[in-house]
């Protein structure tokens, strides 16, 4: 599931079954959040777990970044997000996913954040919260998803990671 969700706001969603997953590696993490493992999937994605109780048991956040920024309207990420909630529905009999809120700043500070929050609820009833948010600045983008059983945990833990990406994406300065 998180492979699809990655790619929030860069490209298309399709509802094509996924590929399997990558194996995981250990290389090390870019950065570091106390509390969390790491480990790298595949070349390009970066999957943290939580290892302790105040993240919030079973909460996940992965990202990935890409070269270059790519220029995005708020309308044109909440349309992204919409398409891929059908791919995923689609791709999951039984699976519904609400969009609870789309935001994003109008302006052209660096980096420009967008992000959605939704609601899966699975066949049997399991229900999980994801903040699915694109970062644009100077040097690339980014796609994070924060994943927990609860909102307030999927929120806060989206927040702390978005903190430590932004400073990779910041333009440079002399």
């Amino acid at each position: 599931m998180a492979g699809l969700l990655t790619a929030a706001g860069i490209g298309g969603a399709s509802a094509q079954p996924a590929p399997a997953p990558p194996a995981a590696t250990t290389q090390a993490a870019p950065f570091t959040i106390s509390g969390w493992s790491y480990e790298r999937r595949g070349s390009d994605m970066h999957m943290f777990r939580c290892a302790q109780a105040s993240c919030g048991a079973g909460s996940k956040v992965s990202y990935r970044y890409y070269t270059g920024g790519k220029q995005m309207t708020l309308d044109q990420f909440r349309a992204g997000q919409e398409q891929i909630i059908k791919a995923l529905e689609q791709r999951t009999p039984g699976q519904r996913i609400t969009l609870l809120g789309v935001d994003g700043d109008k302006g052209t500070a660096m980096p420009r954040m967008f992000k959605a929050r939704r609601l899966t609820v699975t066949a049997d009833g399991a229900s999980e919260y994801q903040v699915s948010g694109l970062l644009i600045g100077g040097q690339g983008s980014a796609s994070l998803i924060s994943s927990a059983r609860d909102e307030k945990a999927s929120n806060d833990n989206y927040a702390k990671f978005a903190a430590a990406a932004k400073l990779v994406l910041a333009p440079k300065t002399r």
